[in-house]
């Protein structure tokens, strides 16, 4: 048996030497980016809102923080939550009716967040524009505050409420101050699925918003 060990050494040494060549020659699984891409900075941002709400002007309060590659490209989270209240007279109506609590200061709340993809045209410049996408979900809700609480505490009733999908594009003149600060103006659209509330229109919380943000960090 042992004059065949050289030989199983070198049909094994091939073997390798095959698998190895092999391996180089199979193409690399495909990636989102080249390899070449590489991270170039990242912000944190701050992004408050305006639109209207079942008649309602709205403020919406918007954070975000996004790694940045080759200064073209945002990629990271955000989230928005409405700071204002939004009555709904028709549903308050409704459940006063039917029950003996005050449901007097009963308001729609809602927020959401998820995936944040903004790339930069003229990134290079001092003025650019840049297209801020969010994809993600949110949860609405109306609520009430409890009778032994008071009208300003956080301790509420909850009465109905529901997730939803939601799909934000925008548009922002952006303008860098310093390397490391910039300031965006401009607007977007909340697109949202439908609402199956009570008393709320499936589209309530779909609209135009104006938009202001200012971002910390390297682009």
């Amino acid at each position: 048996m042992m004059p065949n060990l050289p030989r199983f050494c070198a049909i094994a040494v091939l073997f390798m030497m095959a698998m190895a060549v092999h391996a180089q020659s199979k193409p690399k699984p495909r990636a989102l980016f080249n390899d070449s891409a590489s991270v170039t900075g990242g912000f944190l941002g701050f992004t408050p809102k305006l639109t209207n709400v079942m008649g309602t002007d709205v403020l919406l309060l918007g954070f975000s923080g996004a790694f940045v590659l080759e200064h073209k490209l945002a990629i990271g989270l955000a989230g928005t939550w409405s700071s204002s209240p939004v009555k709904n007279e028709a549903y308050t109506a409704y459940l006063m009716e039917r029950q003996t609590e005050d449901v007097s200061g009963l308001e729609l709340r809602y927020g959401y967040g998820g995936l944040l993809v903004e790339p930069a045209i003229l990134g290079g410049r001092a003025v650019h524009l840049s297209v801020p996408v969010v994809l993600g979900i949110g949860s609405v809700s109306y609520s009430y505050p409890r009778s032994n609480s008071g009208s300003n505490s956080n301790q509420r009733n909850r009465t109905d409420g529901q997730a939803f999908f939601v799909v934000e594009p925008g548009l922002e003149l952006e303008l860098t101050v310093v390397e490391a600060f910039r300031i965006g103006l401009g607007g977007s659209y909340i697109w949202t699925s439908d609402l199956e509330l009570p008393y709320t229109s499936p589209d309530a919380l779909r609209n135009f918003t104006a938009r202001l943000t200012v971002k910390l960090g390297g682009w």
